[in-house]
């Protein structure tokens, strides 16, 4: 009998080929009772390959391979015939057999990862304090008692032996992975190790799983080293013959050493590892009174919900208490009162926030300031949030504030102790794209001709399974019939095997742990690329573990909203100590805030100002948070693909009767009329109609939104179609239609607490619009948009009545601020706008101003001649002069440039009086706007199409508000492009759809595939653009579209 104890897997990271699941599946399938995993240097796939190992009913071997450097006093480098080959460290094979040899696993992987200056060697010293619980294995033919004994340094690899002996006593085994009875090295290290009464084990290093994955092997490794398949150097592949052999074929192969095979089976019954999954894992709570967790958030529960409800109804205790109970049951009290603590930070160091995801379901979130939605006015479903039958802890997602989000996390660092935070890990795997572009550079191909390979790829947005199912059969059928050529079949052949493979892991964009204690003892940890400590898992397997896994996510619309009370507490200091006070008083109801949202003028609010929403705002007559909630679930790609969105539209303006498909339903659907809209009524359907027990139900969820076809689902569409039959009398038919319509929707659809959430932010945005639309686009341009581009902003700026003007010296900030001149608010763009102004110049402006001429500027700002000039040019002095007279006197002007420091000493000296400055012609508007968009990128004080507004009339070009009314006539509209998108079809048609936004407003714009190909250089190039067709009826949206037969650039 024999067991793998030395497999890698794809978490070796351009190593192995193997998932943790194939790895076991082969063990299984193999007749081993037990399976060891050693990935190199990292433990990413160790928790998956536990499940995964327990699922198939194999004993785990959880294990980590390293490099680790020789003892100081035997460091040695060899001279003689290995001169040149470094004999100073050599790979060690560590293996847990209890926790506290799987938390000295994290230890040293941790400490190999996070420090640079290590380069991938742990030094010897670094395992004394972190041998216990782990067996060692001596590294076989890669180890240093190997190599030793091949170089024929017998002192060495004795005196190494014995100082590993005893830092591992009884659990030291010298590894045996390569067998050859002619070679002589091998019969040298099994006598030395019986000499020293070490045991032997005989191991084979498993890289992939088949032999014919022997050259795929190769590739990943020129991967890993960024080099070309040819330069690859050998001791960079896997050993050979690295696929898993059956076990009759290891044990031919050491026949003559049957005890180095049984310590395979020796060592496996000391790993008796159980890792404490599911159990929670939270850090220590300090409570004053000696309350206990749960006593704590019982209290704190009800003083906020009196302070929110004003008084305890029976339905809020009522609801109060089946969470409270459900929270006890599972442990989870100190998740709700960390998340408490750090939300009231947030609110003090006045960074906005807001809820994502299913937590708004919670009455004890909401009570305790956690959550701003109201649970019990929306009927929202605590089990979504929280399922008893869950065995891992919810997940309570914050949005923040971006420019606020990293005083949060210091926050949390400093609350919990650096050694128990880190950021949490997110796994990048290779897709389509890069897959062949890592694949094709280790062939060796062209950066050109991979570029042009890539760029033959289109994209591929969401899409209905049947999208994804073609997609996974084949995943590069449209690049094979043009590139046939051999290479190039081998490199699509291989990047369609590495597909979803693990690249390298990086930072999640939110995730944050925290740990009772040391954070290695239970989780690995890694530095990222940027300086950040991670955790080598990923948020799923943190989870598992059961440690507090938070996602604080910086968002941009938090961040407007942010600017926004930020600058109204300079216009009119408020009473309150918190400047966020002006956005919690946003009234639920509004009339200015719901006419700009019915009439879909949000352009800017978050998630509510791409065109589809806008439109569909318009469509269902939005004029309420609960309004946008609906919208927001109705545009997306379930409804909108199935034609939900539609019939939800003609039910709710009355146009047409609720219908159900089954009288069971109509309590569930009541509220959407019949139409499922949002996650929590699948798992209503499920649980109700169908009898499903909340965690089948919750399951089912989960199936559906993974789009799983598999054995699971159809397991799960039988127990459904029988128990809507057996528990609600639903015919059979029914049932499989009701199916049909939840599997079409669960994929996309959205939790009903999260749209609630999310609503609310977009209803604060609108209103800051309605109410403050300056100092709402001010913030909007300051935090670069959303959606659209810099000009669509600030034509939409213009459309409101504000004026917007260039970066000026007196009035700018480094971003776009509001300054009020008479009276009447005026945007200015930010100086950090102008192309290469440094900070340092920026800041030297800032604190220096007023300046009264070009001469006082020049003098005491100490700019740059380069940046002198580009201020001028984006008019950044005017009213300080005439741009050409400025430019003249820069031109002529003395520059003392040997020897200056900028910011020292004046620069610059006039040649001429400043009176001379104001004398002359001033630059007409097409100059001004010319200089505009080389000098900041987008004109500010002209729009393009004002300059040539009356040509465009003489030629026949209407304003987009007029080509709307002129339905089923050809008409011809001049604009800049908005959006731009790829439309997808079953038969494969490459159609487009764009909006044009000129000064009155935007036009939807259909472009057929054979009118883009036709005018391609000018629909996928140019920015300004006239395009001629025909107006039609939008089949998706209320306003009517342009379908194009013509286009060209705007000149």
């Amino acid at each position: 009998m024999f067991i793998h104890l030395r497999t890698h897997s794809y978490y070796s990271f351009l190593r192995g080929l193997p998932s943790p699941t194939q790895l076991a599946t082969a063990a299984a399938e193999h007749g081993l009772p037990a399976i060891g995993l050693t990935d190199r240097d990292g433990l990413t796939g160790a928790i998956e390959f536990y499940s995964a190992c327990r699922e198939a009913g194999v004993q785990p071997i959880l294990g980590l391979e390293l490099g680790v450097a020789a003892p100081r006093d035997l460091a040695f480098k060899s001279t003689g015939e290995g001169a040149g080959h470094r004999l100073d460290w050599g790979i060690l094979a560590f293996l847990a057999m209890d926790l506290a040899g799987w938390s000295n696993l994290c230890r040293l992987s941790s400490q190999l990862l996070s420090d640079p200056d290590l380069r991938g060697q742990l030094p010897f010293e670094g395992l004394a304090d972190k041998s216990e619980g782990l067996i060692c294995l001596s590294g076989g033919e890669a180890g240093l008692f190997a190599r030793w004994v091949r170089e024929h340094l017998d002192g060495l690899a004795k005196r190494w032996l014995h100082q590993m002996a005893d830092l591992y006593p009884g659990r030291l085994y010298v590894e045996l992975d390569m067998v050859d009875r002619r070679d002589a090295g091998m019969a040298h290290q099994v006598e030395l190790a019986r000499r020293a009464g070490l045991a032997l084990v005989a191991t084979h290093p498993v890289y992939y799983l088949k032999p014919e994955q022997a050259a795929l092997q190769r590739v990943v490794s020129a991967m890993r080293l960024n080099t070309h398949l040819e330069k690859l150097p050998a001791e960079a592949v896997a050993p050979p013959e690295s696929s898993f052999l059956p076990i009759d074929q290891m044990t031919a192969r050491f026949g003559e050493l049957p005890e180095a095979l049984q310590s395979s089976l020796e060592i496996a019954a000391h790993c008796q590892l159980i890792l404490p999954l599911g159990q929670p894992h939270y850090p220590q709570i300090h409570l004053e009174g000696g309350l206990t967790a749960i006593q704590e958030l019982r209290r704190r529960s009800y003083q906020g919900a009196l302070q929110r409800y004003g008084e305890l109804t029976p339905a809020v205790e009522q609801r109060l208490e089946h969470e409270l109970g459900v929270i006890e049951a599972k442990g989870y009290a100190p998740l709700f009162l960390i998340m408490e603590k750090i939300i009231a930070f947030a609110r003090q160091a006045d960074v906005p926030t807001a809820s994502r995801g299913s937590a708004s379901s919670s009455l004890v979130a909401h009570s305790l300031g956690i959550t701003t939605p109201d649970p019990l006015r929306l009927n929202l479903y605590f089990e979504r949030f929280l399922n008893p039958a869950r065995s891992s802890p919810p997940d309570i997602d914050t949005d923040l504030c971006s420019r606020g989000r990293d005083e949060v996390i210091r926050f949390v660092y400093q609350e919990f102790g650096d050694d128990r935070v880190a950021m949490v890990g997110t796994i990048n795997r290779f897709r389509r794209r890069s897959a062949i572009r890592e694949v094709a550079k280790a062939y060796g191909l062209p950066a050109r001709e991979i570029s042009r390979i890539i760029a033959s790829l289109p994209s591929r947005g969401w899409g209905p399974p049947w999208m994804r199912q073609s997609a996974a059969v084949s995943p590069f059928s449209d690049l094979q019939e043009r590139y046939n050529q051999p290479i190039h079949r081998e490199i699509l052949r291989d990047a369609a095997a590495l597909l979803n493979f693990p690249h390298h892991l990086s930072i999640h964009p939110g995730g944050v742990v925290i740990a009772p204690g040391p954070l290695t003892d239970l989780v690995p940890t890694q530095l990222s690329s940027k300086g950040v400590a991670i955790t080598q898992f990923d948020l799923e397997s943190v989870g598992q573990l059961g440690l507090i896994k938070i996602d604080l996510l910086g968002i941009r619309g938090l961040s407007v909203l942010g600017d926004v009370a930020y600058g109204l507490s300079r216009k009119s200091p408020p009473p309150q100590p918190s400047r966020l006070a002006v956005l919690d008083a946003i009234p639920a109801e509004d009339p200015l805030t719901a006419e700009l949202v019915r009439n879909g003028r949000t352009m800017g609010c978050f998630q509510i100002e791409s065109p589809g929403m806008r439109v569909t705002l318009q469509e269902i007559q939005a004029d309420s948070v609960d309004d946008i909630m609906v919208a927001l679930a109705l545009y997306r790609p379930g409804p909108l693909t199935g034609g939900l969105k539609d019939e939800f539209v003609r039910r709710h303006l009355g146009r047409e009767p609720a219908a159900h498909l089954h009288p069971s339903l109509e309590p569930l659907l009541a509220d959407t009329y019949g139409v499922i809209l949002y996650q929590e009524q699948v798992l209503r359907i499920a649980h109700e109609l169908a009898g499903l027990s909340l965690a089948e139900a919750d399951l089912l969820r989960r199936a559906m939104s993974h789009f799983d076809p598999g054995k699971q689902m159809q397991t799960l569409k039988e127990r459904f179609v029988e128990g809507a039959t057996a528990h609600a009398g639903v015919p059979p038919e029914v049932g499989e239609r009701v199916w049909e319509l939840m599997a079409a929707f669960a994929g996309y659809g959205f939790p009903k607490a999260h749209a609630a959430s999310y609503a609310q932010v977009a209803w604060r945005s609108a209103w800051c619009k309605a109410h403050h639309p300056a100092e709402f686009m001010a913030a909007v341009l300051a935090n670069w948009g959303g959606y659209y581009r810099q000009w669509d902003y600030l034509a939409e700026a213009r459309r409101l009545g504000l004026t917007v003007r260039s970066p000026h010296i007196n009035h700018s900030q480094a971003q776009f601020n509001v300054v009020y001149l008479d009276g009447q608010a005026v945007l200015f763009m930010g100086l950090d706008q102008v192309r290469d102004l440094t900070r340092r110049t920026q800041q030297r402006i800032l604190d220096g101003r007023p300046f009264h001429s070009l001469a006082d500027f020049l003098e005491r700002a100490d700019p740059r001649p380069q940046e002198a000039e580009n201020l001028v040019r984006a008019g950044a002095l005017r009213g300080l002069g005439h741009t050409p007279a400025m430019l003249s006197q820069l031109q002529v002007g003395d520059w003392h440039l040997a020897g200056h420091i900028p910011g020292q000493m004046a620069l610059f000296r006039l040649e001429s009086e400043p009176t001379s400055l104001s004398e002359g012609d001033d630059w007409t508007p097409a100059q001004i706007a010319s200089a505009q968009q080389e000098v900041l990128g987008v004109s500010v004080d002209y729009h393009p199409l004002e300059l040539v507004a009356d040509r465009l009339a003489q030629q026949g070009v209407t304003t987009t508000l007029e080509a709307l009314t002129r339905l089923g006539q050809r008409v011809r509209v001049a604009g800049a492009r908005q959006t731009w998108r790829r439309l997808s079809s079953r038969a494969g048609d490459n159609d487009y759809a764009m909006a044009l936004e000129d000064l009155e407003g935007s036009l939807a714009v259909f472009v057929p595939g054979a009118v883009y190909q036709r005018y391609r250089e000018a629909l996928s190039r140019q920015r300004l653009l006239v395009v001629e067709g025909v107006i039609e009826p939008d089949p998706e949206n209320a306003e009517p579209m342009l379908r194009a037969e013509r286009a060209w650039p705007l000149e």
